[in-house]
């Protein structure tokens, strides 16, 4: 099924501001620097159990969860998936399609009913490039949480190979 984001209403754009406020990406951001980016956000609300993201689609939209929870997953060999994260509201995906122009590195599938904003590559770098000093404090609160990401993964992948870990019953709740 192939998801369609749509503008946000007037009488959304208040908790779509609350929400982006809980977010990382924009923990340094004044309200109003918010309220003004949360102008081009868009809505997607989405059913439990569908899958939004394939790895290997072509990539171009950062996703923010508002509401629900979703699994990302990975093909390890055929028919073998393993579980990388579970992601819940004020989380986002996608980050890694909109930074390097690549096709999706893994599968994301809503576990709940979700909902999500979310901004494509070209409305999020004409406005950041509006706004020098939203765009780093956006690139810098993003380099953390991949940091942070990638320091979650190489711990894994040390305690797999060290203990043996069957990659397909790693779960990460």
């Amino acid at each position: 099924m192939k998801l369609s984001p749509r503008p946000l209403r007037k009488d959304q754009m208040k908790e779509c501001v609350a929400t982006l406020r809980r977010v990382s990406l924009f923990a340094a951001w004044s309200p109003a620097e918010i309220e003004e980016f949360a102008a081009h956000v868009r809505l997607l609300p989405c059913p439990a159990q569908e899958v939004v993201l394939w790895e290997g689609d072509a990539g171009d939209v950062l996703y923010i969860i508002a509401e629900g929870s979703v699994v990302v997953s990975r093909r390890l060999k055929g028919d073998i998936e393993t579980v990388i994260c579970r992601l819940h509201a004020s989380d986002f995906f996608g980050e890694l399609d909109v930074i390097d122009d690549q096709s999706a590195s893994a599968n994301v599938q809503t576990e709940t009913a979700c909902v999500f904003y979310t901004i494509d590559r070209d409305t999020l770098y004409r406005e950041l490039e509006m706004n020098p000093r939203l765009y780093s404090k956006f690139l810098i609160a993003l380099l953390k949480e991949v940091a942070k990401r990638l320091r979650t993964t190489n711990q894994r992948l040390i305690d797999a190979i060290l203990w043996g870990i069957d990659a397909t019953s790693l779960d990460t709740g």
